[in-house]
C-alpha cells in the first residue's frame, strides 16, 4: 500500500477504497447481510467513510478484508437503529438536541413505526436537496457575503437532520461547527464576544426555521 502520509498516497488509497466499495461482489455481500437494498447502500457508504478516516491506513494488510469487517459492523449498527427510537417530533427534537453532547438510551418502538419514520426522514432529506436553492433564498443574508451565509445554514440544517435520523445528539450547529463552516463570519477577528454570541444564536434559529419548512409534521402521523 502506498505511503498515505503524502497527498498522492492518500488519493491512491481513497481510489482503491472506492473500487472496493463499488465492487460487485462486495455490493452483493452487503445486500445479503442487510437484507434490504437501501440499508445495504447506507452500510456501504458508512463503511467507506469509516475506513477512509483511518489514521494510518498503510498499516492495513488487506484493505478488502478490512473493509468487509467494517461493513459487517456497519450493517449491525444500522439494523440496530431500526429497532431503536428515532423521533416523535423532529421539530422539537432538533431544538432539544442543540448544544448537547453524549448519548441517550433509546426506548424500543415497533419496527413498522420506526421504518415509517425512516422513510419520512429520507423524504425530508430528498426534499431539502431538491429545494436547496429555494430554501437558501428563505434564509436571511446576515453576513457580508449573504450567499455564503445562506449556503452554510442549509448545509448545517442538512447535517442536523442526518444526525437526528441516525439517532445522534447533533453538534452540527454548535459554535465550533459554525466556526469551521464559515470562519470569516463566526470567527471574525476583532468581533466582540457579545456580537459573536448573537451570530451563533441567530444562526441556530435560522437552522431551526429551515427545518420547520422542510419537515412535514403530518407525515409523522
Amino acid at each position: 500500500m502506498p505511503n498515505t502520509q503524502t497527498p498522492e498516497g492518500r488519493a491512491a488509497f481513497q481510489q482503491k477504497l472506492q473500487a472496493i466499495q463499488e465492487d460487485s461482489e462486495i455490493r452483493s455481500f452487503a445486500h445479503r447481510l442487510a437484507g434490504d437494498p437501501i440499508l445495504a447502500q447506507d452500510a456501504l457508504q458508512g463503511a467507506y467513510h469509516a475506513v477512509a478516516r483511518v489514521k494510518n491506513p498503510e498499516l492495513i494488510k488487506d484493505a478488502r478484508r478490512y473493509f468487509c469487517r467494517v461493513l459487517i459492523n456497519e450493517v449491525k449498527h444500522l439494523r440496530g437503529q431500526l429497532r431503536a427510537t428515532l423521533v416523535e417530533d423532529f421539530e422539537s427534537l432538533a431544538e432539544a438536541h442543540q448544544n448537547k453532547v453524549g448519548c441517550q438510551p433509546a426506548q424500543p418502538r415497533p419496527v413498522d413505526e420506526v421504518t415509517g419514520t425512516l422513510l419520512a426522514g429520507r423524504a425530508w432529506l430528498a426534499r431539502l436537496s431538491a429545494q436547496r436553492a429555494d430554501l437558501a433564498s428563505k434564509v436571511p443574508g446576515r453576513s457580508g457575503d449573504p450567499d455564503r451565509y445562506r449556503s452554510t445554514i442549509v448545509d448545517i440544517a442538512e447535517r442536523v437532520l442526518c444526525d437526528i435520523l441516525n439517532e445522534y445528539i447533533s453538534d452540527a450547529d454548535s459554535d465550533d461547527a459554525l466556526r469551521a463552516a464559515y470562519p470569516e463570519w463566526f470567527a471574525a477577528e476583532g468581533c466582540e464576544v457579545e456580537n459573536l454570541y448573537q451570530r451563533f444564536s441567530r444562526a441556530r434559529k435560522d437552522v431551526r426555521a429551515l427545518l420547520k419548512i422542510v419537515i412535514n409534521r403530518d407525515e409523522l402521523r
